[in-house]
């Protein structure tokens, strides 16, 4: 055996085999003193005996020590271990359970073999003598005898076996132990020859010739080397274009005629072109390749002449290349054995396994760039695995690119031909294989980044679909998806207005959730997000982030507004949620400024958005008694933005919200019929929607509100609304505005005035709309201030009527004041009082002063026997008006005549009875005369008599003597007055007649020639009886008094005139003003 040294015992006393096969031996050549012989036992005793090596160690005496020499003997080799070898026991076991098997086969095939059922019974129950019986019993035991001869056999080699392995067990080890070392050392041998043919054919490329410089510079100077064999070769003649353009003809032709008509094309070289003596065969999107041959039939093969790939990046295979060079040597042997086809099938293998090859590149690209970390793959067997998301605490992800063969599983081939295989991709979404979805690859622009980015935005997409519908109702969730682009996906959930909106993304990267925009707030929050496993609880966590993040906008702008923020400790969560019905979030409670302690503003977040209560808190803190909600118009479903005017329009809504509330208490008490509805009220800073906040708005009807004689037509149409405004800046009272629409004919009128007037607290449009600005202290009723004004814009709108009837010009109005124009210099004012009183008030200068307090009791009312007329002008208004026009010609005439004289109080002097009805008297001559206002057919005149044909108690003091007897230069001057005529009056036997106009010219008439009889010294009288009939008689002048002053004369001082009483009868006529 190998490694064993067989040594003859007789020899030198040496040891035997026997007694070294189990020792290791070293062998170490030559011996010190020379060698010695040994006898082979196989060799005759005349052959030369065996020269021996000596060992290390030994002494020259030829004594070797046995321990030396195992120590320098060869190592043992390999033995085969006991585990590989197969057990006795288990053939045994395999024996016994194959003769199990056989026994109980044998036994069903004798219960099988059965006698047949005779028909009939035995009497005496014996059974019948039948032949079968006994061939029947004979067939089970010619099987019972088989079984037990063969498996005798097998037991008896199983003996054999036995008995040979435990004699020879130990030789039959060593017999496979040195098998088992030639197999090896033949493998070994075999393989180094490999290895030295393969390394030769590597190292021929790296072979480099020795370099002739001599050679070389002989070339490259002379073009030549004399010493250079000349080989004999005779170039052949040069070919012209003609044969060249003919010979590529042949060749077209001839490929044309062979593919058409002899070839047998797949469906899959369908697609081919002819040109420069060549076809070419495309596949889009993968290669094409160039074939010519010299013959029309099949006689000869197809030769491969260029291949191009047609995707990028692909590398441009050089003609010069050694893979070229490969690459056409099998192709051209697979033309020429296999044909066509199979040199397709062999082409479009290389090149889709080329393209994985170059997507594998691309991925060690981007572990080398932006995605180091992040990506995992292996490439193996022509398949490509990238596992994308390698650090995400989740189930693994990845896709895997591979080359399919595309055969039927059922081995049928397709009418078509059989498959050509192609590039499939299989997507692991979290260790769940995807089958319905389209990846839609792009094969011809090779793209991995582009192939990851396109599998992970479908991840991403897929992720956030499920999130979306995680969250409650009421959160307006909305995916914003990109099918080739991850880092374009979104969820923006929002709970309120879009200003309070997060971006839910997943980096595309690393695959970790990110929020934005970014907070204090999102931070933890993404934190949570990424540890969670669970949809439902990272879409707990968003809202919770939303909730808090609109709670703070709010705390951050009721600061800037100055409201105080309520504690809360006392009052629990589920209070709130009981009182105002909702899913609380979160919540906070305010006190405005000028609210009351025992009423709190509460904004309220569920998961709709933020919403406003007016809260009416217990004397505790720790209930809510009533919670009344604050309607908010939402913009396209959601509430208008969190900011510093929203807040405040909400303020003031719900300031005029509590105090609808306490007017419609008074409202119902009195039964009076009203309707809260919701109205818009927009900020006027605001340009667009943005920031609308609805309030209320109280709908009375207008009957309710005007006090309105029987008969009288309404002004106003059916309905008014009434909206709040908020606090004024004393933040002790409330502004309201109040709405209305008079009907179109009293709104005509209206609009004059308006334009000829603006108002401050009133204001007017055109189709007749209006509105009133109130003021009432916090916490009352408006209906009561509402009624005050509407009776003084029913007094103005009375006056526009007015004006517009009598033609006056109005200089300025309000609501508390009007001031008109009667005449070109005249002007007076009415002031409307708080009250049902309304005062006029005119110019120093005025003549209407005269008469003042009478105008003051018609414009009142308060004048009943002016209350009635014969033209139907039952206002106050308009009978002031038109007593203004007809009584100011006669006013200002006696104002004229009265201040003629500088100092004249009595010469002449006038007296007012009422409005119609005036004295004038005169004292230097004695005279007086009444002027009544009277009509006649359809128009007013003035009627002036003389007050000497009346009876002695109807006249004026001076002249209450019965002995009273004017002079005679007066009878003849108005004897003659009263016979002239003009054309506005006319003189009659006692007095004259005028129209309005003409009284001027009477009166002025009049006064000339009462003041043309003037006498010197006066005229003396007999005084009247003290007791004349009752009436008392007046004081007499002073004897040292001065005289009465003369017309044009001077007086020594001017006497301050006392206001006109009234005077004279009571029972005055009714006249009739045109």
């Amino acid at each position: 055996m190998p490694g064993i040294l067989t040594m003859n015992s007789s020899a030198n006393g040496g040891l035997g085999a026997r007694d070294v096969e189990s020792k290791k031996r070293a062998h170490d050549g030559k011996m010190v003193n020379g060698e010695r012989t040994l006898a082979r036992k196989d060799s005759p005793a005349s052959a030369p005996a065996v020269r021996t090596p000596s060992y290390k160690g030994a002494v020259t005496n030829g004594a070797t020590p046995a321990v030396n020499q195992m120590a320098q003997l060869p190592p043992e080799i390999d033995h085969v271990p006991a585990e590989v070898y197969h057990s006795l026991s288990k053939l045994i076991q395999r024996i016994s359970q194959e003769t199990y098997n056989e026994l109980s086969e044998t036994l069903m095939q004798m219960r099988e073999l059965k006698a047949p059922q005779l028909n009939g019974n035995i009497p005496n129950g014996a059974s019948p003598s039948n032949p079968q019986d006994a061939e029947i019993s004979k067939q089970k035991k010619l099987l019972l005898m088989r079984f037990a001869l063969d498996n005798r056999a097998k037991f008896i080699k199983l003996l054999v076996l036995t008995e040979w392995g435990r004699k020879s067990s130990v030789d039959l080890s060593k017999l496979i132990d040195l098998f088992t070392w030639a197999v090896k050392q033949r493998t070994s041998q075999d393989n180094i020859s490999d290895q030295i043919e393969f390394m030769k054919y590597v190292m021929n490329d790296a072979r480099q010739l020795n370099p002739d410089i001599t050679t070389a510079l002989e070339v490259l100077g002379t073009g030549k080397a004399e010493w250079i064999s000349d080989m004999g070769f005779i170039p052949p003649p040069p070919m012209t274009a003609e044969k060249a353009l003919k010979l590529l003809r042949y060749l077209n032709v001839s490929l044309s005629t062979r593919l058409i008509v002899h070839e047998k094309l797949p469906h899959q070289l369908s697609k081919w072109r002819i040109g420069d003596g060549r076809v070419t065969f495309v596949m889009d999107g993968e290669f094409e390749f160039d074939l010519m041959s010299f013959v029309e039939d099949s006689s000869d093969q197809f030769h491969f002449v260029d291949m191009r790939l047609l995707f990028s990046p692909a590398p441009v295979i050089s003609a010069d290349s050694r893979f070229f060079n490969r690459l056409r040597t099998g192709v051209d042997n697979l033309l020429r054995e296999e044909g066509l086809e199979v040199c397709f099938g062999y082409l479009l293998n290389v090149t889709l396994s080329h393209k994985i090859f170059i997507l594998s590149s691309q991925v060690s690209d981007l572990l080398r760039t932006g995605w180091a970390g992040s990506l995992q793959s292996e490439f193996a067997h022509r398949v490509l695995w990238i596992q994308y998301w390698v650090n995400r605490p989740r189930k693994k992800s990845w896709i895997e690119i591979g080359v399919a063969s595309n055969k039927p599983k059922d081995g049928k081939l397709s009418w078509r031909g059989p498959t050509i295989p192609s590039i499939t991709v299989r997507w692991f979404r979290e260790g769940v294989h995807v089958q319905d979805v389209d990846l839609g690859f792009d094969w011809s622009h090779l793209s991995v980044e582009r192939m990851m980015k396109r599998v992970i935005a479908l991840h991403v997409g897929h992720l956030l679909r499920n999130m979306q519908q995680t969250f409650s109702t009421g959160v307006i969730a909305k995916a914003y998806l990109s099918e080739t682009e991850p880092s374009d996906c979104r969820l923006a959930v929002s709970i309120g207005s879009k200003e309070n909106t997060t971006n839910l993304s997943i980096e595309p990267i690393t695959g970790r959730y990110t929020l934005s925009p970014a907070t204090p707030l999102s931070t933890p929050a993404e934190n949570a997000i990424n540890r969670s496993h669970e949809p439902a609880a990272t879409s707990n966590t968003i809202t919770q982030v939303l909730a808090r993040s609109i709670l703070e906008s709010i705390q951050r702008y009721s600061q800037q507004l100055g409201w105080k923020s309520v504690a809360r400790q006392a009052l629990r969560m589920e209070v709130v949620k009981a009182a105002v019905n909702l899913d609380v979030l979160r919540f906070t409670l305010f006190w405005p400024r000028g609210w009351s302690t025992t009423t709190a503003l509460a904004a309220i977040v569920d998961a709709a958005g933020e919403s406003w209560w007016i809260c009416e808190i217990g004397d505790k803190g720790s209930t809510i008694v009533h919670a009344q909600r604050i309607a908010v118009e939402c913009i396209d479903g959601r509430p208008p933005p969190i900011n510093r005017p929203t807040l405040s329009r909400i303020e003031r809504v719900a300031v005029h919200q509590l105090a609808y509330s306490i007017t419609s208490r008074a409202l119902g008490q009195t039964g009076k019929t009203y309707s809260l509805r919701h109205e818009i009220e927009s900020s006027r800073r605001s340009t667009s929607s943005d920031g609308i906040v609805q309030g209320w708005a109280l709908h009375v009807r207008t009957s309710d509100l005007l006090s309105s004689k029987p008969g009288d037509n309404s002004w106003l149409e059916p309905a008014m609304q009434i909206t709040g405004q908020g606090f004024r800046s004393d933040y002790r009272n409330i502004w309201h505005i109040a709405t209305g629409t008079m009907v179109p004919e009293v709104a005509a009128d209206m609009q004059k005035l308006m334009a000829a007037s603006p108002q401050t607290n009133f204001s007017f449009s055109e189709g007749g709309q209006f509105s009133i600005l109130l003021s009432t202290p916090f916490g009352h009723e408006v209906v009561s201030e509402l009624k005050a004004r509407l009776r003084d814009l029913n007094r103005l709108r009375s006056f526009a009527t007015t004006l517009e009837k009598r033609k006056m010009m109005l200089r300025s109005s309000s609501l508390e004041q009007v001031e008109l124009q009667y005449s070109q210099k005249l002007y007076v004012k009415v002031f409307f009082g708080k009250g049902t009183n309304i005062e006029v008030k005119f110019g120093d200068k005025n003549p209407h002063n005269r008469i003042r307090s009478f105008l003051t009791d018609m414009i009142n009312d308060r004048s009943p026997d002016l209350l009635q007329s014969s033209t139907g002008d039952n206002n106050g208004l308009d009978r002031f008006c038109a007593a203004l026009i007809w009584s100011r010609p006669l006013v200002t005439v006696l104002d004229e005549l009265e201040n003629r004289t500088p100092g004249n109080v009595d010469n002449p002097a006038v007296h007012v009875h009422d409005l119609r009805t005036y004295r004038v008297t005169y004292t230097n001559p004695p005279c007086s005369f009444d002027i009544k206002l009277k009509p006649k057919d359809d128009r007013m005149l003035w009627d002036i008599k003389d007050n000497e044909g009346k009876q002695a108690d109807l006249r004026p003091k001076n002249e209450l003597s019965p002995n009273f007897k004017r002079i005679d230069t007066l009878n003849s001057a108005l004897q003659k007055l009263f016979r002239e005529r003009d054309e506005r009056w006319w003189g009659v036997r006692t007095g004259i007649i005028a129209d309005i106009d003409g009284i001027p010219d009477a009166l002025r008439k009049l006064n000339e020639a009462v003041i043309g009889c003037y006498v010197e010294g006066g005229i003396k009288q007999e005084m009247p009886d003290m007791n004349v009939q009752g009436i008392a008689l007046a004081r007499q002048p002073n004897k040292n008094s001065n005289p009465p002053n003369r017309p044009n004369g001077s007086a020594a001082a001017n006497v301050k005139k006392s206001p006109a009483g009234r005077v004279g009868n009571k029972n005055h006529e009714v006249i009739t003003i045109d």
